[in-house]
């Protein structure tokens, strides 16, 4: 179970991968070190006009997906999340956290999309920091949570797609990139409205390129999505990333 229990469930759907690394962020306990020194801020506009020129263009996901989301989430917006919002809110300020900012691309809903390796989804968030000190500690963080906690953020009681037998394993195959990064498998079953289900595969790459952390995921129905077709989108981003920094 969660440490920290959501004061509310929505409805889960595939786009819910978008903001994993923020979600993760906003589990966790503050630290009891001393204050960090106090640094430049950067302004929320600045850090999201930064934010969308970082993450995942048209472009360079290609022809055949639609981008079909794209929001800016706040420290507030994450702490509200959190039963302990006063100490969510310390904790992002220890870290220097800015701002997140999240994007998702889907292919079009085609029987062709199960059962054969074909990226169904694509989402990926870049959360921005004041310093690399502050990323790195978020985003060491993070690939330090237990797989439960993992994959009880993708369990969901409420309407809609129900998701259910997640597990959570690490792919240490996955190659280095950025500064450092490490890789996931988030799998389970979704059932859908209409009563049909089907295995999912999440294929998760955590990265932090300077004072930028981000997450690339590639979710497939029936089967693990083509893993070249991730690095692909992996090392997009880190080049946005490095261009925009």
């Amino acid at each position: 179970m969660n440490r920290y229990p959501r004061r509310t469930r929505a409805p889960f759907t595939l786009m819910l991968l978008l903001a994993l690394a923020v979600t993760f962020a906003a589990c966790g306990r503050s630290s009891a070190a001393k204050p960090p020194t106090p640094t430049a801020t950067i302004t929320s506009a600045r850090a999201e006009a930064q934010l969308k020129q970082i993450v995942l263009q048209p472009a360079d996901v290609g022809a055949g997906f639609t981008q079909d989301a794209g929001r800016a989430l706040t420290n507030n917006d994450a702490a509200q999340a959190r039963p302990d919002t006063a100490q969510a809110l310390r904790q992002y300020a220890d870290w220097g956290q800015v701002l997140a900012y999240n994007v998702g691309f889907s292919a079009p809903p085609t029987p062709g999309l199960v059962f054969n390796a074909k990226t169904a989804r694509v989402t990926n968030s870049a959360t921005l920091f004041n310093t690399a000190t502050g990323a790195n500690a978020a985003l060491t963080y993070i690939q330090n949570l237990p797989s439960s906690t993992v994959a009880d953020v993708l369990i969901n009681e409420g309407a809609g797609t129900n998701v259910s037998d997640t597990q959570v394993t690490k792919q240490p195959d996955f190659p280095s990139v950025g500064d450092q990064s490490f890789a996931w498998r988030i799998s389970g079953k979704a059932t859908f409205t209409n009563g049909f289900s089907v295995n999912f595969v999440a294929d998760a790459v955590f990265m932090r390129v300077g004072h930028v952390d981000g997450s690339v995921l590639a979710t497939a129905l029936g089967a693990a999505p083509e893993r070249d077709q991730l690095e692909a989108f992996v090392q997009k981003f880190v080049q946005n990333a490095r261009a925009h920094q």
